[in-house]
């Protein structure tokens, strides 16, 4: 069973949240969604052999039932001392973690597509809510008292709380008044949310072995931007994963990864095609033994055909093609 317990505020105005909980697994969608696809994520979640990933795919990005705002998170492993939690954002919503002996941060897709994924471990905590919750998270997880129990099923809500460990976890009568109040005047600029230009620098993972970013610091190089087709061009703080319906490698670490969906409507694209990152000055570019191959173009050279699995080191205004018409382009710092 879901370790800890589940608790929501029940909507108190339309326009609010559909929460779903399952062993192990929370999802709140934005209210409206089309009954179609309710009924297929909550299908998916109550089948009892399911995963993070199929449930996250159940949640359509893109065409008339895309669901422009939900969360999803994930119980990855649960040890006697840490549990470690995958999270998913999209549009307005936003999770606020606690972790054992750091300060909570509030994760949002901060505007990337498809979506926003990072895991965490040390769990203590998960509030969801949306941006418009303005002040941050608060500095404990904290509950009013009055919140109504889910173990398993739908319910219309305001807010979501997972307490994975209740130990942590404050009874404050006060906290929904002050809540309602701070949605009420909400302002724009939160400076508690992680954002792309002041993500945590990561640790090791599992998968990765080295640090693949420089740490924090007052020196520390500016990253290099990606441009994916017509998009806004992103700062590479983190690997990136491009592709059709594109998967990253589990994160134990509190590693953030950055997922992009591309469309490929003849499937020239491989659902996990191509993964950039930044280590020191330089940018390393990986087909990821896609079906129909990466091609890049280095500035004043010709074009070069990568085969299945191999890496190249890319500078500045290189261009990245991965089929269907789909170009990533590799970008200079900001200044």
């Amino acid at each position: 069973m879901t370790r800890g317990r589940v608790a929501y505020e029940a909507a108190s105005s339309s326009g609010s949240w559909l929460a779903f909980v399952a062993p192990g697994l929370v999802a709140v969608l934005a209210d409206g969604c089309p009954p179609t696809v309710l009924s297929r994520v909550w299908r998916e979640m109550s089948s009892g052999s399911t995963s993070f990933e199929r449930v996250v795919q159940t949640i359509p990005s893109l065409g008339t039932d895309a669901v422009t705002s939900f969360a999803v998170a994930a119980l990855e492993t649960d040890g006697p001392s840490s549990a470690v939690v995958s999270v998913v954002a999209r549009g307005i919503s936003v999770v606020d973690v606690y972790t054992t002996g750091a300060a909570p941060r509030r994760f949002s897709s901060q505007g990337l597509r498809p979506w926003h994924l990072a895991s965490f471990s040390d769990v203590t905590g998960l509030r969801f809510g949306e941006s418009l919750d303005a002040g941050g998270p608060a500095p404990a997880l904290t509950i009013s008292g009055a919140e109504l129990p889910l173990v398993l099923g739908v319910a219309s809500v305001d807010s979501v709380v997972w307490m994975l460990d209740e130990r942590h976890a404050i009874v404050d009568p006060s906290v929904r008044r002050v809540r309602l109040e701070s949605r009420a005047t909400a302002v724009a600029g939160d400076d508690s949310e992680i954002t792309l230009d002041r993500t945590p620098g990561l640790r090791p993972g599992r998968h990765s072995g080295a640090p693949e970013v420089d740490t924090l610091s007052p020196q520390r190089l500016r990253p290099s931007r990606v441009r994916v087709g017509s998009q806004a061009p992103f700062e590479l703080h983190v690997p990136v994963f491009i592709g059709r319906r594109p998967r990253g490698p589990r994160q134990l670490s509190g590693d953030q990864v950055i997922l992009v969906e591309v469309p490929s409507p003849t499937r020239e694209v491989s659902a996990s095609h191509l993964h950039i990152v930044q280590r020191g000055r330089e940018v390393v570019v990986t087909d990821l033994q896609s079906t129909n191959g990466t091609a890049v173009t280095l500035p004043g050279s010709p074009r070069i055909k990568l085969k299945q699995g191999d890496s190249i080191v890319l500078p500045p205004y290189s261009r990245v093609e991965i089929g269907d018409g789909n170009v990533i382009e590799i970008l200079p710092g900001a200044d």
